[in-house]
């Protein structure tokens, strides 16, 4: 039998005519931090979730079941889309999801509701500038090409397996980055390993006898990014770099690869080299807006050479000598709590928040001698390598996950 015969088995249907919105409300205190869903606590590039920081302040929030799918309406571009795996509450900008009746999977809408086109669907069609919101009519206009519903099942599975296997990525990910800060904290903070040593005052309190406060610019070179114009950039990746913007930066610090679709032609970079970003170096968020400070000071660590070249506002850190201060070490200070309020307490403020160079490059720490950060930066790299290598990993499956979403989902691939 081939494709054609098999595509005839397919229906046309509008969204709409297969999915509704929940209109449920559940009740403030029957919630709590670990089940509220807000657009600030969904990953982006489905990701999955955060745990909310604060609840909201009215009496009721909209009601989602387990395997209802959540779809962030507010800057649809981000991606922000979960398939939940509990009950709970979110906000209103959070479009709850579900099937209409047992004829389509909930999985296998999940899937439909990331796509490429979908999302599209729903860029072209939102409305307002500065914080567009999508369409709900026009979200369930969207047409889909629907197969029956064990072909949905498989469909979803074979997807599903990426999904996991990009999940656990990300756990043991985070497994090994506590495994890092944990270590930083007794070392360089509690001092637990040296508390038998003799201890000497410093402008940033007793520490071991030995030890001494630096600034940034005492062990790093650092500068400022490129100031691209608008029209230089493209969205062609071809024989490109990435522009590398704060988007590219997370929450509480780490990478996000996808963060920014701008390119810059390489034949027209040869007098940039300064600006290319290298396994290694740290990018720094230096403006963030007064109302919602989340990213400012907080950095970036990059796992490999010349794919970024870097935009003005983010701020490149890079050791001058690996042996004394490398980039675990520096990744994990510089996100720190203590070393992120001290410089966030040194910004400019107005309608935007801005930190200077100068005031980055003073920003003091306390730094081991030299033997202690070599034992650390054994421990710390080969913890660090094993999160670029997974990274990289989830890169790969990722990029796999979305060649074969569409094709399954239009059914060019027959399953």
């Amino acid at each position: 039998m081939n494709n054609d015969n098999l595509m005839c088995k397919w229906e046309t249907k509008k969204l709409g005519e297969i999915v509704e919105y929940g209109k449920d409300k559940i009740g403030i205190d029957l919630i709590n931090h670990t089940n509220y869903i807000s657009t600030e606590n969904m990953i982006e590039n489905f990701g999955g979730i955060t745990h909310a920081s604060s609840l909201p302040s009215q009496k009721t929030t909209s009601h989602f079941k387990k395997n209802d799918i959540l779809f962030s309406n507010i800057r649809t571009y981000f991606k922000k889309v979960w398939l939940a795996q509990f009950d709970g509450g979110c906000s209103n900008d959070v479009l709850v999801i579900r099937p209409k009746n047992n004829c389509l999977d909930n999985r296998y809408l999940y899937y439909i509701l990331t796509s490429e086109s979908l999302t599209a669907h729903s860029i072209q069609t939102s409305k307002g500038t500065k914080m567009p919101r999508g369409d709900k009519q026009a979200l369930l206009n969207y047409e889909i090409n629907l197969p029956s519903l064990p072909k949905q099942q498989r469909i979803a599975n074979i997807l599903s397996i990426l999904d996991d296997k990009i999940a656990l990525n990300r756990e043991m990910n985070k497994t090994l980055e506590a495994m890092a800060q944990a270590i930083f904290k007794s070392w360089f903070v509690d001092f637990e390993p040296f508390k038998e040593g003799a201890f000497v005052e410093s402008e940033l309190g007793m520490i071991p006898k030995g030890w001494e406060v630096k600034t940034i610019e005492d062990v790093c070179d650092f500068q400022n990014g490129y100031a691209f114009k608008s029209k230089e950039m493209s969205e062609d990746p071809t024989d490109s770099y990435k522009v590398f913007k704060m988007g590219n930066i997370k929450k509480g610090g780490g990478l996000n690869k996808t963060g920014s679709k701008d390119y810059f032609p390489k034949n027209l970079s040869s007098k940039l080299d300064r600006y290319l970003v290298k396994k290694g170096d740290l990018l720094m968020c230096m403006t963030d807006m007064k109302d919602n400070v989340a990213l400012l000071g907080h950095t970036a660590l990059m796992d490999e050479d010349d794919i970024f070249i870097l935009n003005q506002r983010v701020g490149l850190i890079r050791s001058k000598d690996k042996s004394i201060a490398n980039y675990p070490f520096l990744y994990i200070l510089t996100n720190s709590e203590n070393f992120i309020m001290d410089l966030r307490k040194r910004a400019n403020s107005g309608v935007q928040v801005n930190l200077s160079t100068a005031e980055i490059k003073k920003t003091k720490f306390v730094l081991p001698p030299k033997q202690v950060h070599e034992e650390f930066d054994k421990l710390a790299l080969s913890l660090q390598e094993k999160i670029f290598k997974l990274e990289q990993e989830n890169e790969t499956l990722s990029t796999l996950r979305d060649t074969l979403l569409p094709k399954l989902l239009s059914g060019e691939i027959e399953i």
